[in-house]
This record gives structure tokens, sequence and C-alpha cells, in this order.
């Protein structure tokens, strides 16, 4: 019998693409109990005050609020999620934002395109240190 699947994923992105994309990934890791979906900022805050997740992929453009608003909401807050459960996932990262974000704490980042096998290699890092032992 495999390890009861305790941890959560979420998903922040408004492109429908990557979306999918990064939720059939998620899948195939076969770790999280559920893969919970963000459509813009907004929702996203909403949901990472109400729930702790062991990964957070994290768009930085998108309406409402940007994918920096909420690093610096996870950075600023007495938060329930760690900054060190994120994945920056953008088609581009300017040199202010990437700056911003590692100051900040975020040191995982994935630039679109990317196949499963980096963003394999990404998650398992975060993994390994905010859930040991959660995959093999």
């Amino acid at each position: 019998m495999g390890v009861p699947l305790n941890d959560d994923v979420i998903i922040i992105d408004d492109d429908r693409g990557v979306v999918e994309v990064l939720e059939l990934y998620c899948e195939n890791l076969g770790c999280f109990r559920n893969i919970i979906k963000a459509r813009d900022g907004s929702e996203a805050s909403k949901k990472l005050e109400n729930q702790k997740f062991a990964l957070i992929l994290l768009d930085i453009n998108m309406p409402k609020k940007s994918g920096v608003d909420i690093i610096k909401e996870l950075a600023d807050k007495n938060h329930a999620n760690s900054l060190d459960s994120v994945v920056i996932v953008s088609g581009e990262l300017n040199k202010t934002v990437l700056a911003e974000s590692m100051k900040r704490g975020v040191k995982t980042f994935l630039v679109k395109p990317f196949d499963e096998t980096q963003f394999v290699e990404r998650v398992k890092g975060i993994l390994a240190k905010v859930r040991p032992g959660l995959l093999p």
C-alpha cells in the first residue's frame, strides 16, 4: 500500500493551456492529494490564505494581482504558506522581477516553454526541502 496523499499543490496561472499541462505533470508525479487552480492573483490570494500547499506554481503576469504581489503577500505576512514552496512559472523573467523575487526568498524558476523533465527536476528540488520523503 502506498503512502497516503496529504499534500496539495496550487497552480496559479491565467493561461488555460499552461494550467492543463502543469496539472498533467502534477498528476504524473502521483504525490498530491488535490490539485487546486487559480486563474488570477486575487483568487490565488484567497486560496493561499485558507489552505497550506506543499507546492505553489506561480505565474508572474496575471490579471487583478501579479505573481510579484503574491510573493510579497507570502513574504510579508505571518503566512501559512512558505516562499520555499514557490516555483515561478513564467514566459518572461525580466531582471527586475527576478531580483525582486529572489530578494524575497524565491529560488526556483521555470521559464516557458518547458518540458516535463525540467518541471520534475525543479519540483523535486522544492519538495525535497519542504516535504522530505514525499517523492521517492
